[in-house]
């Protein structure tokens, strides 16, 4: 019996195939370009102040207030940079999930949303995915500025006056 086992293993390593080894060599190469911005200081934690409004304006679902400009400075900007997509994310308004949702209190406005503009005053959406958004051209080595507006617009009638308040993040995508 130990016979056989002996023989079935030697049979066994004979028929084990062989191991090749080879050299290869993977080339990896690439480019680095300078194709990004730093946000400005003054483009950093800073607040848009929608000044005093009057609740009777906000007659019908849909009313807004007058647009409140605010910019975003990239600077300095890299040589190779061409383009920006910038979208704003935060936390959505239920009724109308394109405006930003105010934040809830004792004192805090309701039945209405802040709603992101961008320079042609066209509503940006919050929570866009990159792929909706467009790009802006950007004048590579130079300061560009970014020109949007904000505004509040009424999700339903009537409105709850009281302090308005609502956060967002901007994201930067360079090409």
């Amino acid at each position: 019996m130990k016979t056989l086992q002996y023989l079935l293993g030697a049979l066994l390593t004979l028929v084990t195939p062989f191991a090749f080894a080879a050299d290869s060599t993977i080339t990896i190469s690439g480019y680095v370009r300078d194709n990004a911005c730093a946000v400005a200081g003054e483009s950093k934690d800073f607040t848009v102040d929608f000044q005093d409004n009057a609740a009777k304006q906000f007659y019908a679902v849909g009313a807004t207030t007058t647009p409140v400009p605010f910019r975003i400075v990239l600077s300095p900007c890299g040589t190779s940079v061409t383009a920006v997509k910038v979208g704003f994310t935060g936390v959505a308004d239920s009724v109308n999930t394109s405006l930003l949702k105010l934040d809830a209190g004792a004192s805090a406005a309701a039945g209405m949303g802040v709603e992101i503009l961008d320079q042609q005053q066209s509503r940006l959406p919050v929570n866009a995915p990159s792929s909706a958004m467009s790009w802006t051209t950007l004048t590579p080595g130079q300061t560009n500025i970014l020109n949007f507006y904000a505004r509040l617009m009424a999700t339903q009638v009537p409105v709850t006056a009281g302090h308005v308040n609502a956060t967002a993040t901007f994201t930067l995508e360079f090409q």
